[in-house]
């Protein structure tokens, strides 16, 4: 690992954990020199949390084996300020950074606030739902057709017929996930009465793990035996285990985690996302930002299916899953998006 340029002290001096991988020189050189973009990325957790987090990254870092950027990493954790996450974005514009890009539905307020001093820098942070003002982008979370499709296997799978669904908060992209998990569902259950859905929004990230466990527990209490989880997954995950019931996974394939509870897992490709981004800062296209929508269709998302479930899925269910999963491709169905505005 390099040894990064100023910005990187700064930050360190703050206490905020840095990881590189890059390969410019000490003096912190930009883009324009090189001609590789100057990326950053600020986690809102661990690198190695098998989820959000290490999926941005490790889209990233596909980016820089291609040779297309120069990576940095600013490790944060969800409970950052306003005021930390701001100093580290100016830290990094300062540092020559071409884009930067701050990976929590949190930093989009302390962004607004540094974007207009450096009108030469993309910016871009997870809001989901066109937030883009500026050389401020916004990028989309299509986890609700990843999520339609976990839910043909949960309805498959259901004894209860009662699924559920934990987030952070009540924001678009998490209802919609939640809803089209139960529209998928509908496809496949063949039990008494209908499927019922009841989702739990916890009131914050990561850092509410203990809230996560004890809304898990009364969703099985109420008699939920399938789960679908954004943004408090670990927790969702664990309490899953625990209470042996089902659970879809989210951002990465968290199989590993619940190996015997993980039926399938929603996968967030963000190199495609990020490589829009990047070829937008190579062309100088950076204001107005743009809404960074990459689809099912183009690749953004996909799903993985736990192979310990092979035996216990249906194949009616796993064929119904295929056909809405090439459907979905080739535009043929468009899943119904419930987040609301």
């Amino acid at each position: 690992m390099k040894k990064l340029g100023t910005a990187v002290a700064v930050i360190a001096a703050a206490g905020v954990a840095v990881s590189g991988c890059s390969s410019s020189s000490e003096s912190g050189a930009s883009s324009s020199s090189d001609g590789v973009v100057k990326a950053a990325i600020i986690t809102s957790g661990p690198v190695n949390d098998l989820g959000w987090n290490q999926g941005m990254v490790e889209g990233a870092e596909k980016l820089e084996a291609e040779g297309l950027i120069d990576l940095t990493v600013v490790q944060q954790d969800s409970g950052a300020t306003s005021e930390q996450i701001a100093q580290i974005v100016t830290d990094l514009a300062e540092d020559g950074h071409d884009l930067v890009v701050g990976h929590s539905f949190n930093y989009g307020e302390p962004i607004k606030g540094v974007i207009a001093d450096y009108p030469d820098v993309l910016f871009a942070y997870a809001g989901g739902f066109g937030d883009i003002t500026a050389n401020l982008a916004d990028y989309s979370q299509p986890f609700y057709e990843g999520s339609f499709l976990s839910g043909i296997l949960a309805g498959d799978l259901t004894k209860s017929g009662i699924l559920a669904g934990t987030a952070g908060f009540e924001i678009p992209v998490r209802k919609a996930q939640i809803e089209s998990f139960a529209d998928g569902a509908r496809l496949s259950y063949k039990g008494p009465g209908e499927i019922q859905l009841r989702p739990s929004y916890i009131g914050g990230w990561s850092d509410a793990a203990a809230q996560t466990l004890e809304a898990v527990n009364a969703l099985v209490d109420q008699g939920a035996d399938q789960f679908t989880t954004c943004g408090v997954d670990a927790a969702t995950i664990e309490g899953a285990k625990q209470r042996g019931v089902g659970v879809a996974g989210y951002a990465m394939d968290q199989t590993p985690l619940a190996p015997e509870n993980v039926v399938s897992s929603i996968v967030w490709n963000l190199d495609e996302v990020l490589r829009a981004m990047v070829a937008d800062v190579e062309s100088g296209n950076i204001d107005p930002a743009k809404y960074y929508d990459v689809d099912f269709a183009e690749g953004g998302v996909d799903v993985a299916v736990n192979p310990a479930f092979a035996d216990k899925i249906s194949p009616e269910a796993m064929a119904l899953f295929e056909e809405y999963r090439e459907k979905i491709k080739s535009g043929e169905f468009e899943v119904e998006y419930k987040g609301g505005a």
